[in-house]
C-alpha cells in the first residue's frame, strides 16, 4: 500500500481527521500490515518542506518509521515521470495525484489517501478509518 502526502500532512498540521491519520501510521509503527508500506520520495520530500514550521519531533517520528524499514521509499523512474505528465493532463490530476497514481501503479497496489479527486480514476484508494477496520476485522 501508498500513502498519500496528505495522510502525514493532516498529522502535522493537526487537521480535522489527523487521529485517524495517526492511528494508521501507529498501526505501522506495530507492523500490524502483512503488506509492505510505501511513501514516495516525491511525497516525502513535500513533507520534510511542510513539516519544516512544525515540532521537530513530528518529523523525527515518521522518519524513524522509514530508517526502520516499516515504511519503504519508493523511487520514480524518468520513464515514471513522463507517464506522471501524461497521467496530468489526461486525467486532469494535479502534479502531486499524478506521482501518487503512476506510484500506486507501478507497485501494483492501493493508495491510503483523504482526497476525493482519485475517485473513478481507475485506482483503488482506501481511507486510513478504511485500512484499519480491514486489519481489526
Amino acid at each position: 500500500m501508498l500513502i498519500d502526502t496528505n495522510i502525514i500532512i493532516e498529522i502535522a498540521f493537526n487537521q480535522k481527521r489527523a487521529e485517524e491519520c495517526k492511528k494508521l501510521l501507529n498501526a505501522i509503527d506495530q507492523r500490524a500490515f502483512e503488506k509492505e508500506v510505501y511513501v514516495t520520495r516525491f511525497a516525502l520530500s513535500a513533507i520534510e518542506a511542510m513539516s519544516s514550521k512544525q515540532p521537530p519531533n513530528f518529523l523525527r517520528e515518521f522518519l524513524l518509521l522509514i530508517l526502520e524499514d516499516k515504511i519503504k521509499i519508493f523511487d520514480l523512474k524518468v520513464e515514471d515521470d513522463l507517464m506522471v505528465n501524461s497521467v496530468h493532463s489526461d486525467l486532469g490530476l494535479d502534479f502531486d495525484d499524478a506521482v501518487q497514481y503512476v506510484a500506486a501503479n507501478r507497485l501494483g497496489t492501493w493508495l491510503i489517501t483523504l482526497d476525493k479527486d482519485f475517485k473513478s480514476k481507475g485506482l483503488i484508494v482506501k481511507t486510513p478509518a478504511e485500512v484499519l477496520k480491514e486489519i481489526l476485522a
